[in-house]
């Protein structure tokens, strides 16, 4: 509401002085003689346009321009406030107000090149580029010497498609300054616009003839004939170059290009791999084109083979760089060689630990390995430098918890989670893991809390629904929850031999024993003839149901493959079930 009452009393002001003079944007500022200024009104302005000044300093631009708009009401006459009102509302990005304050200032005073620059401006913002024309041009007036303002020119008269009169503008500056190499540059691309290729070829070669020993010019007329199908002549160039410099990776470079496009693929590598081999080839254009590789090369024999030879030669030329290592890592975790993988990742972090990507696949690669010593070491240092990234929290707690550490890994799930942001799955994970290594713990009211707040999350998990309903069945509490969600885990995962033992579990600490039986039958069809854990089970329900020499058999082949459990030796030697 404030900046409407604010466009209401400048729109006033603006009207209401409409009964003076018209007043020209000539180059001359015309003399005051239609406001009388005393010296308290002189004053007054003095004191409100320092004012305004301070407040658009500071920021405060909505009230800033009101005290600019009272300048305005007391000289109406003068062009400093609505040069600062036309910046404040381009600021604020009004082009109309801008434009309309901005022409104002420079109707009443257009010497002043900096209002008419504003003015340019927003006439070039607005989409007038005509106009902004002209007023650079009467720019070029006030400051015939001004080279920006040729450029400037001949860039907007491009921009609308005016070439000719942009080659004519940079003509006139050129006849100034000489042969330059920014000027010929410009000049080349509005030739290339036109489809002039000779044309731009000429501008490249005014350059080359005036510098002879810079051969990176040679490189731009090559690469100009390269790019508009002109292979030949730009291999004649690339020729000369190296005739000249022998090791400029560029024109290896260029003439990589120009093998690949004659489909000569092996001269093509060895012109790449003389750039690599080049130091003066700055790193980020060599990780520019592995990236190509990577993208390019994951089907493809002879390109992969090509990308390796070229990382091992980065890493020669580069050998303490990160980035040499991070992108040979990357290849080899694609091709799944983890170890490889992980020694370079590890390379790249004693040349630079700050990157959180490379930490967070050493984390992946080490858990995937299952290298819990090296997971718990390198989780702990990830998380000294990130300390705000939750998933090195989880893999440290993960590593805990998998080592019976409960306490250190609750210590540490406890904190992670509250990191979490905008990532539901991690959040359930770390819940997940809490009601593990709470259990672990026999903190079991918790553990449940946290089994809870998982499946909250995802009530379709099926690690949390198989691992919370065992628990339950072990203690003999809320049975009805545990067969609940076991229930819906063989649903979601038919035919899974553990979740099916958990289930016949469940079954089991209820009493139903011959439904339970059959579950633990079906977990033997599904693959788990070979666990221990089953096979007990399966002996303990026959068992049950009086078939104490089945239950002898399947207890003794529990054994056979390193079944551990309290009882089984007691069971198997007394030839009778324990609990």
């Amino acid at each position: 509401m404030q900046k409407l009452v604010l466009v209401g009393i400048i729109l006033i002001l603006f009207f209401g002085c409409s009964s003076e003079k018209q007043i020209t944007s000539g180059t001359k500022k015309k003399p005051n003689t239609a406001t009388v200024f005393n010296e308290k009104q002189k004053l007054e302005f003095d004191y409100l346009f320092h004012e305004a000044n301070k407040e658009r300093i500071l920021g405060n631009l909505q009230l800033a321009a009101g005290l600019f708009a009272k300048c305005i009401k007391i000289n109406p006459n003068e062009a400093a406030p609505y040069y600062e009102m036309a910046n404040i509302y381009d600021v604020m990005q009004d082009a109309t107000l801008s434009l309309a304050f901005a022409k104002k200032a420079v109707e009443l005073d257009g010497s002043n090149k900096w209002y008419r620059l504003l003015y340019a401006h927003t006439l070039q913002r607005s989409g007038d580029t005509e106009n902004a024309i002209k007023q650079y041009e009467k720019l070029v007036e006030l400051e015939p010497n001004n080279i920006d303002l040729y450029f400037d020119i001949a860039q907007m008269q491009s921009y609308i498609g005016k070439h000719k009169e942009a080659l004519n503008s940079l003509s006139k500056v050129e006849k100034v300054v000489g042969i330059d190499e920014q000027i010929i540059l410009q000049k080349e691309k509005i030739y290339i616009k036109l489809n002039d290729i000779d044309g731009a070829a000429n501008e490249i070669q005014k350059l080359i003839n005036a510098y002879p020993d810079k051969v990176q010019y040679q490189g731009i007329l090559a690469d100009l004939y390269l790019a508009n199908d002109l292979p030949e002549k730009a291999f004649a160039i690339y020729q000369e170059i190296l005739v000249k410099d022998p090791g400029n990776p560029f024109a290896h470079l260029s003439l990589y290009d120009y093998y690949k496009s004659k489909k000569e693929d092996e001269k093509a590598i060895e012109e790449a791999k003389l750039a690599f081999q080049s130091p003066d080839l700055d790193i980020d254009t060599k990780m520019q084109i592995l990236l190509y590789y990577y993208s390019l090369s994951d089907k493809n024999a002879t390109l992969k083979k090509e990308a390796f030879e070229l990382n091992k030669i980065l890493i020669k030329v580069h050998p303490e760089e990160a980035k040499s290592y991070t992108i040979y890592a990357d290849f080899l975790l694609r091709e799944n060689k983890l170890e490889g993988a992980k020694e370079n990742y590890l390379k790249a972090i004693e040349f630079d630990n700050s990157r959180f990507p490379i930490w967070n696949q050493l984390m992946f690669i080490e858990s995937e390995l299952n290298q819990q010593d090296d997971l718990l070491r390198d989780s702990k240092k990830a998380i000294e430098l990130f300390p705000n990234q939750p998933i090195f929290y989880f893999f440290y707690g993960l590593t805990n918890l998998q080592k019976k550490n409960f306490q250190e890994a609750i210590d540490y799930f406890e904190l992670g989670k509250d990191f979490v942001l905008d990532n539901p799955q991690l959040l359930a994970q770390f819940y997940a893991s809490l009601g593990d290594a709470y259990n672990g713990s026999k903190l079991y009211e918790k553990s449940d809390d946290a089994y809870e707040k998982a499946l909250k999350i995802e009530p379709k998990n099926v690690y949390v629904l198989n691992n919370y309903s065992y628990y339950l069945s072990l203690r003999k509490e809320k049975l009805e929850r545990a067969e609940q969600l076991s229930a819906l885990c063989n649903e979601l995962e038919p035919n899974q031999p553990n979740y099916q033992d958990t289930y016949a579990w469940i079954l089991y600490t209820q009493g139903k024993f011959v439904q339970a039986k059959d579950w633990l039958e079906k977990a033997i069809e599904n693959g788990g003839d070979s666990n221990p854990v089953i096979l007990e089970h399966l002996g303990d329900v026959n068992a049950q149901l009086n078939n104490i020499e089945k239950a002898l058999e399947l207890w003794e082949k529990a054994k056979s493959f390193k079944g551990e459990s309290l009882y089984l030796d007691k069971k198997i030697a007394d030839k009778k079930l324990y609990e």
